[in-house]
């Protein structure tokens, strides 16, 4: 073994020494190898299959490609990530899964020419110590690593990873990289921006920022990488000496990309074109959106610009209709929740409430829930500040306050186009909750949401805000209280023991004589979950029916800890508990459920 090359039989007698192909399917692979690799090539390259796009295919790209299933995890299919690891491991070298998000871009660009790092398929990682390690996909390449140490005059330490990932970091971050740097240079031919404020509005000065190629090719990398990501978010922020590139993944803000000062003015004067926006005002806030595509789908990009010590930082939002229309049962409610939940939208009339902080899913729920019950024979009209994402199904107005289209004087003119369904963006204020009410009242289906702690904290907010208890009582169908917990990864995931301080802050009391402990999921950290142990997020509910016990109470203008004792005893779960149920069920960790419940 130790003479093997890495062609495709030798790749397959790896995989089958260790366990992962039996023989059947390795004399399959080398039987169908031409053939994919014909095909593959005709695939990402058309009909040209010349030797040169023959030579850009490797023995692990066709073998992952058949879809193989792994025989030590049948539920799996044998991925590029799966066999190079294999191949690392009968040469004793380590497997490494990029995660893009710990590069060192400078060094990166710095250390190697991108000719020479596509054309080797190699990557520089890191530099501790004097050791720089680079990624590489043929454990072989003898000449190549001999090279790597006489250009670079460093000690190498060679890792392997997946052809795909290098070649894809190489084009986003030289691309990246390339495009800044030229920007960067045909900044510093002009005057320095940042110390003539004053004439940063000249419009040939905008017109140049706004039409330079190399900006457009930045913004766009930046783009595409949110959305290889699965960003929520991307943040543009000036600093004193630099600005930053952040990406909110699954609820967290992480640092991606640096950018010279010199470049941040053009860089949001791009951004701001796309979005409509005026590029000449930088001393006030800004909204607009930008409307793209992602592979065979539509994104919306909701943009906000706000001046700042350092300059002006720009907030995207992405909104991927995937994410923001889900089937009701993909939303994370359990059974009897989500039966509940089916029985308030499905009533002819009434008022419907979602609550819950900023960034909570509040706004999915609202979405995949009208886009159920939407359909030629219903009006669905929603009043949103701002629109979140154009629908063609639902009739949309924005609030535009300077010509007095607020949520109470839209939702009063809504009234007299013939609604069905109406969705107020938020109740914010006592004319806004009235109108809602009286809609609802008038035979409407009202959707609306509050920022309320729990389910029935909102009733009392309601009557806070001037709502008559006899109108609540009788409009409100029912109320969702929610929050978003991150689930544990399944790449990494593992059980362990809950400690008895643990079962303390979850208030578990376990039965006396109980010898066994409590076994939670929790995830180990890898490249996939960027070493959090999370993966994605799932909603956590509490759902609130309005039952005739429930309506007394609010009639009697009970505080909010009677209508919770009241609701808990006709079956109702809070959030700490359905947090918990989800804990017991493996989908999330303790952390998460301590962290997210902590003020329920």
């Amino acid at each position: 073994m130790t003479q093997l090359r890495l062609d495709v039989n030798g790749v397959c007698e790896i995989l089958e020494s260790q366990g992962l192909l039996d023989t059947e399917q390795r004399i399959t692979v080398q039987t169908r190898a031409e053939t994919q690799r014909a095909r593959l090539v005709h695939e990402r390259h058309g009909s040209a299959a010349n030797r040169h796009f023959q030579a850009d295919i490797d023995s692990i790209d066709i073998v992952a490609s058949m879809g193989l299933p792994d025989r030590q995890a049948p539920e799996r299919k044998l991925g590029a990530d799966r066999i190079t690891e294999a191949v690392a491991r009968h040469f004793k070298m380590r497997y490494v899964k990029i995660d893009p998000l710990k590069l060192d871009h400078q060094l990166i660009t710095a250390t190697l020419s991108r000719p020479f790092a596509r054309r080797h398929n190699v990557l520089a990682l890191s530099l501790e110590a004097g050791v720089l390690t680079v990624a590489v996909t043929d454990p072989l390449a003898h000449e190549l690593f001999d090279e790597l140490k006489r250009i670079t005059t460093y000690a190498i330490e060679v890792v392997l990873s997946p052809r795909a990932d290098i070649q894809k970091i190489i084009t986003e971050v030289y691309g990246f990289r390339k495009s800044v740097s030229a920007a960067v240079e045909q900044m510093n031919r002009g005057p320095d921006l940042g110390n003539l404020e004053q004439f940063i509005h000249l419009k040939r000065v905008d017109e140049i920022e706004a039409t330079d190629k190399h900006i457009i090719n930045a913004v766009e990398y930046v783009l595409h990488y949110a959305f290889d990501q699965r960003a929520s978010d991307i943040h543009i922020e000036p600093k004193r000496d630099r600005a930053v590139v952040r990406m909110r993944i699954d609820g967290v803000l992480h640092d991606v990309y640096p950018i010279p000062k010199v470049v941040h003015p053009a860089f949001c004067s791009r951004i701001k074109m796309l979005a409509r926006m005026d590029i000449a005002e930088r001393r006030k806030p800004q909204d607009g959106r930008i409307k793209t595509q992602r592979g065979d789908r539509e994104v919306e990009l909701r943009v906000s610009t706000l001046p700042v010590a350092f300059g002006e930082k720009i907030v995207i939002r992405i909104f991927d209709p995937q994410l923001l229309f889900k089937d009701l049962s993909e939303l994370g409610f359990p059974d009897h929740e989500l039966e509940l939940y089916e029985g308030f939208i499905t009533q002819p009339t009434g008022l419907v409430l979602v609550t819950g902080p900023t960034g909570s899913g509040k706004t999915t729920t609202l979405y995949s829930t009208l886009r159920q019950v939407a359909s030629p024979e219903v009006n669905v009209t929603t009043i949103e500040d701002p629109i979140e994402m154009v629908v063609d199904q639902f009739n949309q107005v924005a609030v535009q306050p300077k010509v007095d289209i607020t949520f109470a004087t839209a939702l009063r003119h809504i009234l007299r186009q013939d609604p069905d369904v109406i969705m107020v963006g938020e109740i914010r204020d006592s004319e806004t909750a009235e109108y809602a009410v009286q809609a609802a009242l008038t035979g409407h289906l009202v959707f609306s949401t509050l920022h309320t702690n729990d389910t029935a904290t909102t009733i009392a907010r309601l009557i806070e805000l001037g709502v008559n208890p006899y109108l609540i009582s009788s409009t409100l169908n029912g109320i969702v209280a929610q929050r978003l917990v991150r689930k544990v990864c399944e790449e990494c995931r593992g059980q362990r023991p809950l400690t008895r301080d643990e079962l303390a802050v979850l208030d578990i009391k376990l039965p006396p004589g109980r010898e066994r402990p409590l076994m939670v999921q929790e995830g180990a950290g890898c490249v996939t979950c960027r070493h959090t142990g999370l993966f994605g997020r799932t909603a956590i509910v509490e759902v609130m029916p309005i039952t005739d016990t429930i309506r007394l109470l609010v009639n009697a203008k009970a505080d909010a800890k009677d209508i919770q004792r009241a609701a808990r005893a006709d079956g109702m779960a809070t959030l700490r508990e359905a947090a918990v149920r989800k804990l017991a069920q493996g989908i999330t960790s303790f952390t998460e459920v301590v962290r997210v419940t902590s003020e329920t």
